[in-house]
């Protein structure tokens, strides 16, 4: 009964053909020829390689995939393509990790009390946010995977569960690198709003020490550190050309970081990702979006149009 019960409920429903609706977008993008060839490219022959038992050295980057932002989410997508080789695994993972988030998120509305209408609600409010599709439609990034995770991590600490909590925030930071910035952000949100302590701190020192070992062992080992800073530095360039050159107008020079983070460009950006959901925001309950503050700040300093598509 409990077994019928479950397969019939509409959320898994709605998740199924969410899943194959994104699946087919990414697929006949592709089957068009527009997809793109750099990030993509990079991705399917590292984790072919990986599949092979091969260095997974980049003929784009010329370095090892760990090298560029230390996803070691790759050596698990490797299991895939060990069955058949494809990349169309890549846009299957990406369609059904973002689908699966509004299960977390169904999870997130009955525990703040709505009826399970109102929640099926929230669930597809998400899964109809634009920035979903077009994430979805824009090849594969490994960080999608991060999605569910994290909305399950914040699932997890506010129902106490510690072991759900690890396993969500250890996948989240095996995505990429700058993932941990967001783990640490939502450690302090844990800690200080929500008063989970436990929670909180695991986020806190995982996100800070990630981040460390990431960015001082792992990239550096495997790859170039000044190879992979270099690829990113020209989304700054108006702060310098260089990383130290970019830290130092970051402190020193607040009219020139001001002036681009209230720019017209950055408004029409935040209109993009809020008019969706305008309607149902308030400024009692933000505080979560604390999480959010590194990947919206690191966007905000970007000049760089594409990442504010």
């Amino acid at each position: 009964m409990n077994k019928k019960l479950i397969s019939s409920h509409p959320l898994l429903w709605i998740i199924g053909v969410s899943a194959l609706i994104l699946f087919g977008c990414s697929v006949l993008r592709h089957e068009l020829f527009q997809s793109n060839a750099y990030d993509l490219g990079i991705f399917d022959q590292a984790i072919y390689l990986m599949s092979q038992a091969q260095s997974p050295i980049s003929s784009f980057l010329d370095f090892h995939i760990l090298g560029d932002h230390a996803a070691w989410i790759f050596y698990l997508l490797a299991l895939f393509y060990k069955i058949y080789p494809s990349v169309y695994w890549l846009f299957a993972v990406q369609a059904v990790a973002l689908a699966l988030a509004a299960l977390p998120t169904w999870h997130l509305a009955r525990h703040a009390d709505l009826t399970a209408g109102q929640a099926i609600a929230v669930a597809v409010v998400y899964l109809l946010y634009p920035l979903v599709f077009n994430i979805n439609l824009f090849d594969f990034h490994p960080e999608v995977i991060a999605v569910p995770a994290l909305l399950g991590a914040v699932l997890a600490a506010r129902l106490d569960r510690i072991g759900w909590f690890c396993l969500c925030i250890f996948l989240t930071l095996g995505c990429k690198a700058v993932l941990s910035l967001t783990v640490a952000a939502m450690g302090i949100w844990l800690l200080v709003f929500e008063k989970k302590r436990r929670c909180g701190a695991i986020a806190l020192v995982s996100g800070i020490t990630w981040f460390a070992i990431a960015t001082k062992i792992v990239i550096p080992f495997f790859g170039s550190q000044a190879a992979s800073v270099e690829r990113h530095i020209p989304r700054y360039a108006y702060l310098g050309n260089s990383f130290s050159e970019i830290v130092k107008n970051l402190l020193l020079n607040p009219g020139l970081v001001l002036g681009q983070v209230f720019s017209l460009e950055n408004l029409g950006y935040l209109l993009l990702l809020l008019a969706p959901v305008i309607w149902g925001l308030s400024v009692q309950a933000m505080q979560p979006l604390i999480a959010a503050l590194p990947t919206l700040g690191i966007n905000l300093l970007s000049d760089f149009p594409t990442q504010k598509t």
